[in-house]
């Protein structure tokens, strides 16, 4: 082969030879002599090719740059690296560069070291972020050091193929280490290479590499987080010092949430959602209920100041588990309704409650879009990593009856228990570990770094968008006190506690950081402070004034229900006349004409005929299946649900039958009349806890709907009660 012949090349060798070729610019004797040979003859024929090779990667220059390979190689001026993706599929060479020289194999070998450090950095990454607000060391992992590939800084300034890395062909592996450091190594943390569908793996890292997981926040929303920090900040410090040693279970140290919840709402409402539910512990619940659910502060003054001792008797310490609900102002002038799940336990039951809750909502309201309701779960570090009933609604999150679109789990990270330390609470290293189950990204993030809690929630909305998948954040924080404000947490956390007292505020470190950048000024942030001291002593003074008058809250969907509005709800006649159950019954003895009926469904069928006649009395079976039809002919739907449903544990039911040659479905339930409503059957996943949460959740929000769970024998005793 002449060196004015064609060698065909892939996409990759194309960054690789390129990275050659600079390394030849730099230092001739830097690349085998074969290919100084080729360089030198691409650059003679560039140069006589265009009169002065004027052309560099840059567009300008004197014909020594890369420029002067491109148009050797007919790649022209108007190349850029952008178009890595679709290069030529093949370059001129000589006859001796076709001879694989020991250094050149060095080199090809050195790429591929270069590949793998390249994906260590997305696997491994997140053990090198900065994730700890207290600046705790961490381990770090060989994986993610250049001896571990045998590379080294004598190798930092040589070009490399960056062909997987969005928006680059060819980089030095400074350039390359730099851009993997700032997108996993930063203040955020990210686990998704154990994703095994390609596009969505594809997805994620596209989207975090090409702006280094860095997002650019307008004036407005930097002055937008800085006022809900503020908020959080103020609430917590006013009551504080205005109910000295009322228990509060506080979010200082966690104020990010905050704004974390709000840029939520704003990014779901930008998304076309009209309703978010939220399920969360007692811990910074007042938090969010005067600043993200709207709830008046003056309320919660007037609940610590126990002015009304008898309205709540047998409540216990109800202020930390109430539910609200609001309707949220967005910026984009579209309000989003919130629902608050009230939360009598302290751990991690609401969280399938809000599930169903949020299932209801999208069947009742809007017709099954899924994305017209977010589920919000938020945990606590040690609750997630030691409740089972986690794992449970995981595993529920993807199931035809279960799942909701997506839910955003996010997990308050206070890096301690009650008093138990991590290292005694899971054997994982992350709270989150438990979601790896799932095919869904796990965001760890610094609560002390709001701009980089702004990106992850953004990029976490854009993935439940457009995968509709569960996904989490994992933001690490602190707890300023112990588990309570009379708590003294030095007591088991001495080390931790001495470094949290020497911390600064979450605010008063995002106004500095706004100082430097010079986004704020002084005034600004003190103009905010003022301001919300002010109305919240406007609000205490309205808590202790005999003329307080709390807010009227609307039965909404239970108006004309007992426990509504209406508090004497006459008695409902259920009797069905018996000819009309005959009729309900017997409807439900025929399949359509090509469909293969099991043998033993054949004898069931004719013997449920024969109950519909009157030759026979009611089984429990048929008696169940007539009471279903005579609901759903009268526009109520009916959603069952438990572990084999369907057929029923005891082969009594089969309320689904199945095509004995072709295994399809049909539901004689969902066939009583053309104007029926809906007749739903579900088996659910082999758990209790969960089930019975959801549809419990799913009841709250559907009244006029029979919700049925089927438990197994004595389950519902041994653990769902």
């Amino acid at each position: 082969m002449s060196e004015h012949e064609w060698l065909d090349v892939s996409p990759e060798s194309l960054g690789f030879m390129e990275g050659l070729y600079e390394q030849w610019l730099r230092d001739p004797n830097a690349v085998d002599a074969h290919w100084g040979t080729t360089f030198a003859g691409w650059k003679a024929r560039a140069r006589s090719g265009n009169g002065n090779g004027s052309t560099n990667l840059n567009g300008n220059g004197n014909g020594t740059g890369n420029g002067a390979y491109r148009t050797a190689v007919g790649l022209g001026p108007t190349f850029r690296p952008a178009t890595v993706f679709n290069p030529p599929t093949a370059v001129p060479t000589s006859a001796a560069a076709l001879n694989f020289s020991p250094r050149m194999a060095e080199m090809a070998a050195r790429q591929d070291r270069v590949d793998q450090l390249i994906r260590a950095y997305r696997v491994r990454g997140h053990m090198l972020a900065k994730l700890d607000p207290l600046g705790l060391p961490r381990a770090g992992n060989p994986e993610l050091e250049l001896s571990h590939y045998e590379l080294s800084e004598a190798d930092l300034d040589l070009y490399f193929s960056s062909r997987t890395i969005v928006g680059s062909s060819v980089l030095t592996l400074r350039q390359i280490l730099e851009r993997l450091t700032n997108t996993y190594c930063g203040a955020i943390g990210v686990q998704f290479m154990h994703i095994d569908d390609l596009r969505t793996k594809d997805w994620l890292q596209n989207r975090m590499e090409s702006t280094e997981n860095k997002r650019t926040l307008s004036r407005d929303e930097q002055l937008r987080i800085l006022t809900k920090l503020t908020d959080a900040e103020i609430f917590e410090d006013f009551v504080h010092k205005k109910f000295l040693g009322a228990k509060r279970f506080s979010l200082e140290g966690a104020e990010s949430l905050v704004p974390l919840l709000d840029l939520a709402i704003e990014s779901a409402a930008e998304h076309g959602a009209r309703e978010i539910v939220l399920g969360m512990p007692h811990r910074g619940r007042l938090n969010v209920l005067v600043n993200i659910m709207g709830k008046s502060a003056r309320e919660i003054f007037r609940e610590f100041e126990d002015r009304d001792p008898h309205k709540n008797i047998g409540g216990g310490d109800v202020k930390y588990h109430m539910g609200y609900s609001t309707d949220y102002p967005t910026t984009s002038g579209r309000a989003v309704h919130l629902s608050l799940c009230f939360n009598p336990s302290h751990l991690e039951f609401v969280g399938p409650v809000a599930l169903g809750r949020a299932r209801a909502k999208q069947d009742r309201a809007y017709g099954g879009d899924r994305a017209a309701v977010l589920p919000i779960a938020i945990h606590g570090d040690a609750a997630i990593a030691g409740q089972g009933v986690v794992q449970e609604m995981l595993n529920m999150s993807g199931l035809p009856g279960y799942t909701a679109g997506g839910t955003l789990h996010i997990v308050v990270n206070n890096q301690v228990g009650f008093t138990t330390p991590p290292e005694s609470a899971r054997s994982t290293q992350y709270a989150t570990d438990v979601a790896k189950m799932l095919q869904i990204p796990i965001f760890h993030v610094n609560g002390e770094d709001p701009a980089a809690v702004a990106q992850v929630i953004q990029v976490a909305m854009d993935f439940r968008q457009e995968f509709k998948k569960d996904v989490v954040i994992d933001m690490y924080c602190y707890r300023r006190y112990g588990h309570n404000e009379g708590d003294d947490p030095s007591f088991t956390q001495p080390v931790m506690y001495a470094a949290i007292r020497q911390r600064k505020s979450v605010r008063e470190g995002y106004v500095e950081s706004l100082r430097r950048i010079g986004g704020l000024d002084a005034d600004d942030a003190h103009d905010i402070v003022i301001a919300r001291k002010a109305h919240l002593e406007d609000e205490l003074s309205a808590a202790r004034s005999d003329e307080f008058k709390p807010r009227e809250l609307s039965p909404g969907i239970w108006t004309g229900y007992v426990g509504g509005a209406d508090k004497d709800v006459p008695e409902v006649p259920t009797t069905v006349p018996p000819e009309a159950l005959s009729g309900l019954l017997r409807v439900q003895t025929t399949v359509p004409k090509h469909f293969h009926l099991h043998p033993k469904i054949v004898k069931l069928l004719d013997t449920r005929a024969e109950m519909a006649d009157g030759r026979r009395p009611l089984d429990w079976g048929a008696g169940e299946a007539a009471a279903y039809a005579s609901l759903v002919a009268q526009g109520t739907h009916v959603r069952l649900a438990g572990q084999d449903a369907g057929r029923g544990t005891f082969s009594h039911r089969h309320a689904v039958l199945h095509d004995y040659a072709t295994g399809g479905r049909y539901v004689p339930l969902q066939h009583v009349t053309d104007t029926q409503a809906g007749f739903e059957v579900y088996d659910s996943p082999l758990t209790e806890t969960g089930v019975l949460g959801f549809e419990y959740g799913v009841s709250l929000d559907w009244p006029d709907r029979l919700v049925l769970w089927e438990a197994q024998f004595g389950d519902f005793c041994n653990v769902a009660q």
